[in-house]
């Protein structure tokens, strides 16, 4: 056998054993992505659980284990809808500064300001 013959049959050999670790390779992320997947679900369902067992037993027969945890789902839940309102009252009060000024030509936004702060164009008289 020749040199080249030695050298090709060994680049052959090395290309096979290469190929294989990356199929190997692939595998293992596929089932890793498999793993990662299924935990996803397995934490979803774990949320659905609980969230349905704070609303059943949301006013008495909860556990004293969990007593806690439940009143902070509660205080979180009032939180959400104290910055909700605050949110859709900064929203409101914003909407009537904005009432006064002057729709942008080309974005149509409303500013009170010379030049749109949206898109810089100039707001005319």
């Amino acid at each position: 056998m020749s040199y080249f013959e030695e050298a090709k049959q060994k680049a052959r050999e090395v290309a096979a054993v290469a190929a294989e670790k990356a199929r190997a390779a692939a595998d293992s992320a596929k089932i890793s992505a498999a793993i990662i997947a299924e935990k996803r679900e397995l934490d979803k369902n774990y949320r659905a659980i609980g969230q349905w067992y704070a609303c059943e037993y949301a006013q008495s027969g909860v556990p004293d284990a969990i007593a806690d945890v439940i009143a902070a789902v509660r205080a979180s839940q009032e939180k959400i809808a104290e910055l909700q309102a605050s949110r859709e009252a900064a929203e409101t009060a914003e909407a009537a500064e904005t009432a006064a000024g002057v729709s942008c030509p080309v974005c149509g936004k409303i500013s009170d300001t010379k030049f749109c702060p949206h898109c810089g164009a100039p707001m005319g008289e």
